[in-house]
């Protein structure tokens, strides 16, 4: 296991779109992926100029505990997702081994536990249990509304067979209703919410089908759309300015994209129309307005990265990847205007790599987490900020790896010399301003380093010390935003302390 983090540069963000990420099923080259929603703070405070104290504990946050995995359930039995609600609450949803349930879990921004959790109950009855199949999706519906839909598998009365089935939770996913028959698409393997409803697509299906259904529908929907003809072997689906993009990979290795505008009937073939057709790729996953591909032989590696503008796809964007890198697998999601690349390093002990860009031109630091080997099936959730975690939902336990935004910390001395018994100012400059956040000052001693004092930042994201005249060497620490941002860690100072020279004789 490595754990490496490399500071990435702030990205600017544009207002983000109604979105929900479609995920790959798994192939002998690469695996899934996937998406989702949370919240960007910032309040108002003075900034003060600290009081010195004496230096008695080490730094908690050396190094990076926050980034740390934790188990949020028990095991996994298949492709799961999750998503982050308006008010920061991530909903987590995994089928069991068994296939006969499917558990949710709850949590808040910065936890390491479930708050809650729910179990969800495929179809048993007339001596007969039903099973879970595809991909367990769960969707934000509004305000604290969600829906999980899954497909329900065979002896469900109606739909006959088996299909869409539907269960909702008004209350953040604390709880949920039974379950709601929905469509009677056979698979469930893609699904996003876009003008009120909820659309579903299968994978590995004689043809590309999608459904669209209301969360609570009075009726077993019946009709679907087409939106290709050819056979599909993995999908992905996502809203994007309120309509859909349906993206699929055919047998022959290519990626095919439609587009169903707002206001369309989803259900109607015609709805839909070709915004890109990419010979070659095999489809990782749409996401907003991204489109990830890999090359369809196993010959080629990487992935390739293009934008969305209403109409078509823009030119492909080569994701950088490790000087290590092997054919690994690859996630996206896109938060706003940027896209979050993640990828599995199959040659460095599945150690998880992630990316960020705006315009597939500019790429911030790879940033390395933990291995996850043990896993098949990666799902990102994250919020407009870009926090959130990653989730193994096929683990043993289950795992998820937060996933958090850096913070930029810059200190400088008024002067780096001083003479003994006298003082100085150490000030500084962090970003994002988080008004208020705790500021430690730090001194280093025999290696390790030492509390100081503390202060908070202003509203400018500035903050300052008086440090006396002893010869030291200082870094200030920005405190972590639980489910949000790392710690921030300053450069080094060094202030000299100096005798004052002994008045000349005569």
């Amino acid at each position: 296991m490595s754990l490496t983090l490399a500071g990435s540069p702030l990205q600017c963000a544009r207002i983000p779109t109604t979105s929900r990420f479609g995920r790959k099923k798994l192939s002998s080259i690469a695996k899934s992926a996937l998406v989702l929603a949370t919240v960007l703070v910032a309040g108002t405070a003075a900034v003060g100029t600290a009081a010195l104290a004496s230096a008695k504990s080490h730094t908690v946050g050396d190094p990076q505990p926050e980034l740390a995995l934790f188990n949020v359930g028990a095991a996994g039995g298949g492709s799961g997702s999750g998503v982050v609600l308006p008010d920061g609450t991530l909903v987590l949803v995994s089928p069991s081994h068994s296939g006969t349930t499917a558990v949710v879990c709850r949590l808040h921004p910065g936890n390491r536990k479930c708050a809650s959790t729910a179990t969800l109950k495929a179809y048993k009855g007339g001596g007969n249990q039903d099973g879970f199949g595809g991909v367990a999706e769960v969707l934000a519906t509004g305000g604290t509304d969600v829906s999980v839909v899954l497909e329900d598998c065979c002896y469900i009365p109606n739909p006959h067979g088996g299909g869409a089935v539907v269960f909702n939770s008004t209350n953040d996913g604390r709880t949920f209703s039974k379950e709601i028959p929905a469509g009677n698409i056979q698979g469930v393997d893609a699904a996003t919410f876009a003008d009120g409803q909820v659309v579903v697509g299968p994978a590995s299906t004689g043809s590309f089908e999608v459904q669209a259904f209301p969360t609570n529908p009075a009726a077993v929907v019946t009709s679907f759309a087409v939106p290709n003809s050819r056979e599909d072997g993995d999908t992905s689906l996502t809203t994007y300015h309120g309509g859909v993009l349906v993206a699929s990979d055919d047998t022959n290795g290519n990626t095919l994209v439609e587009y169903a505008p707002s206001g369309s009937k989803f259900n109607s073939t015609s709805s839909y129309h070709s915004v890109g057709i990419f010979k070659g790729q095999d489809l990782a996953a749409v996401s907003g307005g991204a489109l990830l591909t890999y090359p369809a032989s196993s010959i080629t590696h990487g992935a390739f990265l293009r934008f969305f503008d209403g109409k078509t796809f823009g030119s492909a964007h080569k994701v950088p990847e490790p000087a290590t890198g092997d054919d690994g697998y690859w996630n996206l999601q896109e938060t706003g205007a940027v896209a979050h690349v993640f990828f599995l390093n199959r040659r460095n002990g599945y150690d998880i790599y992630s990316e960020t860009t705006g315009d597939g031109l500019r790429w911030s630091p790879l940033t390395i987490y933990h291995t996850a080997i043990t896993a098949s099936s990666l799902m990102p959730v994250l919020g407009p900020s870009g926090a959130g975690l990653l989730y193994e939902t096929d683990s043993k336990p289950l795992l998820a790896q937060p996933i958090l935004n850096a913070q930029w910390v810059a200190i400088k001395l008024a002067a780096s010399r001083v003479y003994i018994g006298t003082s100085t100012l150490l000030s500084g400059q962090a970003a994002p301003r988080l008004t208020g956040q705790i500021v430690t000052l730090e001194k280093l001693s025999i290696g390790r380093w030492y509390n100081v004092a503390t202060t908070h930042e202003s509203s400018a994201g500035k903050f300052s010390f008086v440090v006396p005249g002893t010869t030291e060497t200082y870094r200030a620490v920005v405190s972590y935003e639980p489910g949000y941002y790392l710690y921030g860690y300053s450069n080094h100072v060094l202030l000299t302390a100096v005798s004052k020279p002994k008045p000349k004789k005569g």
